[in-house]
């Protein structure tokens, strides 16, 4: 029967140009709704990474502060935490505020310090040009690497030698006796103009041999494989550690950012489906048009003992037509443009190179489409939910032609 009513609902399709212009547009409409909705979501996923990639993996993901009643001091609870999965790796977080000297000009800076050289290769994500690494696998005491930010304020360059003087609690100056530090420029990192543009790495040999601060480092800082799970993941250290500490993780400090993804997201889907639920009233109006046109067809067909469930299912599956197929013409530009989209745009550069149309635009540094299969399943389903939902009232419609008051008629 179902196989029946689908050829029955083929046939009936009608080839008159207002029902044909009518059919085309709302196939149009659905495509393209589905095409905008494949890529906005690819690009908030996109956008997802390059936090995750550009900007958190510049920031610690979580910080355990020490409190006085801990019993542990940080080396132990690094080595209980090591285990946990999804930490990448943890360290001892020292953040100082300092002021550097050069050419008679200061400037308010912070220092950060680093124990692994392989873990500050994050920062180097923005670099313009490939980075040789192999150069920072030797660093001295009295070495330092800046921010491109803090470079061109005081015009900078590597190899060139600043003074500091550390300004933190933990060491008691004497403000007739205020040491300067040294530091040679090993490198410069091109800062991301958003967490890591104020900020000078050094040894943590440093702290150690000229601070003399290890028995007062309380504070550990970690780094996730995703940091959107940072809270998921200090609660198990909290419940591994048992220890009086505080946690704090970036979503405290960025919440906004963490949030306004899922929103913009939960805002763009309620809003292109509003758009697909307007294509899908024209399918409507084409079903019922249909109906009344078809009147005697209908009747005819009640009458030779067509049961009602054949008749909805034949409008019912002649609207879904136009729905699947714009549907589905929509799914495959989409993919198609998500999977391509480097050398599209790489065409377009080419073509458009001598004029300002794609000057400075925004995808050369912060876009990335990224297509997950799960969105693509949630769309196509979500689609023919309502495809059913809609399809529903035309074929109920249907339902109620009387065959004897209609063939009375002819």
């Amino acid at each position: 029967m179902n196989f029946l009513s689908f050829l029955i609902a083929k046939r009936l399709h009608q080839k008159n140009n207002t029902t044909l212009l009518i059919s085309i547009l709302s196939k149009i409409g659905i495509s393209i709704s589905i095409f905008v909705l494949i890529l906005s979501f690819s690009a908030l996923n996109g956008f997802q990474i390059l936090i995750k990639k550009n900007i958190l993996s510049a920031l610690p993901h979580g910080i355990i502060v020490l409190t006085k009643k801990s019993i542990l001091n940080w080396k132990d609870i690094t080595k209980k935490i090591r285990f946990i999965p999804g930490i990448i790796y943890s360290e001892p977080y020292i953040f100082m505020n300092s002021i550097l000297l050069k050419n008679n000009e200061i400037k308010f800076f912070n220092i950060k310090s680093f124990k692994n050289i392989q873990y500050i290769k994050k920062y180097f994500s923005f670099q313009k040009k490939l980075f040789n690494f192999s150069k920072l696998s030797h660093m001295n005491n009295n070495e330092i690497i800046l921010s491109s930010d803090l470079a061109e304020s005081f015009s900078i360059r590597e190899g060139d030698f600043i003074n500091l003087i550390i300004l933190n609690k933990k060491i008691n100056f004497n403000v007739k006796k205020v040491k300067n530090y040294t530091f040679k420029v090993k490198s410069i990192f091109y800062a991301n103009k958003i967490s890591n543009s104020n900020i000078g790495l050094i040894p943590f040999t440093f702290f150690q041999k000229k601070l003399k601060i290890e028995k007062k480092i309380d504070a550990i800082e970690l780094y996730m494989f995703d940091p959107f799970q940072a809270e998921e993941i200090i609660s198990k250290i909290n419940k591994k550690v048992k220890q009086p500490l505080f946690f704090y993780t970036w979503i405290n400090n960025y919440k906004y950012i963490y949030h306004d993804i899922k929103i913009i997201k939960t805002i763009i889907y309620l809003t292109v489906f509003l758009i697909i639920i307007i294509s899908f009233f024209s399918v409507i109006s084409i079903s019922l048009r249909l109906i009344d046109k078809k009147t005697k067809d209908i009747a005819i067909l009640k009458s030779i003992g067509a049961s009602n469930i054949l008749i909805q299912l034949i409008f019912f599956f002649y609207g879904m037509r136009f729905i699947f197929v714009g549907n589905l013409i929509g799914l495959i530009t989409g993919v198609i443009t998500v999977v391509n989209f480097k050398k599209i745009m790489f065409f377009l550069e080419k073509i458009f190179k001598d004029t300002c149309l794609l000057k400075n635009i925004y995808f050369k540094n912060f876009l990335l489409l990224k297509l997950e299969l799960l969105d693509l399943v949630i769309i196509f389903i979500s689609t023919l939910m309502i495809a059913v939902i809609t399809n529903w009232y035309p074929s109920y419609y249907a339902l109620k032609i009387g065959p004897n008051k209609i063939l009375k008629e002819y």
